[in-house]
């Protein structure tokens, strides 16, 4: 007795009518043999098993797709970040030497001289001014002779709060020859003002060219990330 021939006839993913033995049925309910009722079933069972693999290896080439182009997404985000701050690290870390070199030779060039304290200037100056909040400051105006027996006054340009001097004080003032106008007296707190900018900028430049290092440190070779997109 030849084998009899079963078939699925499917539309969208449905089954939409049974045969068997070229004998059309809406519905499995309609078969009237259990066995051919079964072997469908079986058959039927078999395709949504295959259905399901197919849609879970499409799924899974997809999130595959998705996540390498997450990945090179992230590594050019990641390379232009840190492009961007090791191109700050250089621009601090420039400023800083070139200001320090400034410094540096600034100082190498001036001279002293005695100086005295002729008068003291009060000046109300806003220290917040968007509450209005005003505090006095005092410049000291300071008499010297330079080396080529000119005199000159100054008042220094560094202000405090409390007076630092009294009229008639004696102090060191340290002026460029060439500028005699440009003096300051001799004091830590006027050399330490001109290392403000060189300090600042060098700390900032050294701060984020630490924090690059260690990130491209932390981060996977381009021949790593290379091997795990493949």
């Amino acid at each position: 007795m030849p084998a009899k021939k079963y078939s699925i006839n499917w539309e969208n993913d449905e089954p939409v009518s049974f045969e068997v033995d070229g004998v059309v049925y809406k519905s499995l309910d309609h078969i009237p043999s259990e066995a051919d009722r079964e072997k469908l079933t079986a058959m039927w069972d078999g395709s949504l098993d295959q259905q399901f693999e197919k849609e879970l290896r499409d799924f899974d080439e997809e999130f595959k797709k998705d996540w390498e182009a997450h990945k090179k997404t992230s590594i050019k985000a990641e390379k232009l970040i840190l492009g961007v701050f090791t191109g700050v690290a250089v621009l601090m870390l420039l400023i800083a030497t070139v200001s320090s070199a400034s410094a540096i030779l600034k100082m190498s060039r001036e001279e002293s001289a005695t100086g005295r304290v002729v008068q003291i200037i009060e000046r109300r100056e806003y220290i917040n001014e968007q509450d209005r909040i005003i505090e006095d400051y005092y410049y000291p105006v300071v008499e010297f002779v330079s080396q080529d027996g000119r005199p000159h006054a100054i008042q220094v340009t560094e202000g405090s709060s409390a007076p630092s001097h009294e009229v008639g004080d004696e102090v060191t003032v340290l002026y460029n020859p060439e500028h005699p106008l440009e003096a300051r007296i001799q004091s830590f707190g006027s050399s330490a003002l001109m290392w403000i900018l060189p300090g600042i900028t060098g700390i900032l430049g050294l701060a984020f060219l630490g924090g690059v290092i260690a990130v491209r440190k932390l981060m996977p070779s381009t021949e790593d990330s290379q091997n795990e997109l493949a």
